[in-house]
């Protein structure tokens, strides 16, 4: 059985258990949409992950902004079959403000961690600032 997903306005936010799974509906739509702020609210329970995932396309920059309620894990990331590339990775951090350009066309995730010890808050947004030519 898949877990719910969490369906927050034009992008695909993923309950804490949830795998790399897309629902092709959803990324199409998130792809109109992306060049606009985003906005990001998770709330992620003790030691599990939350996602928020949006297609993007090689060349294109991704820029977030982020605040946790608690210092967490967080990546950004891809998956190519089964390797998980993950070219962002912080350890413990508690905001961040950054941007990234993709080197191939995929769904990517950003990725926090919540601590062993207590869930946590997480809001921010993130947008596609240079898209790639189409």
């Amino acid at each position: 059985s898949w877990p719910a997903l969490r369906y927050r306005g034009p992008i695909l936010q993923r309950a804490p258990a949830m795998k790399h799974v897309c629902s092709m509906t959803l990324v199409l739509a998130a792809t109109a949409a992306s060049a606009q702020p985003q906005q990001i609210r998770l709330d992620i329970a003790a030691g599990k992950v939350g996602e928020v995932c949006m297609p993007l396309l090689a060349g294109d920059t991704l820029a977030w902004h982020f605040e946790s309620s608690a210092a967490a894990d967080f990546n950004l990331h891809d998956h190519v079959g089964t390797k998980v590339n993950m070219p962002v990775q912080r350890k413990a951090v508690k905001r961040e403000r950054r941007q990234h350009s993709v080197e191939r066309t995929n769904d990517w995730c950003l990725t926090w961690t919540a601590p062993h010890a207590n869930g946590i808050t997480v809001t921010g947004a993130w947008q596609v600032k240079n898209r790639a030519a189409r």
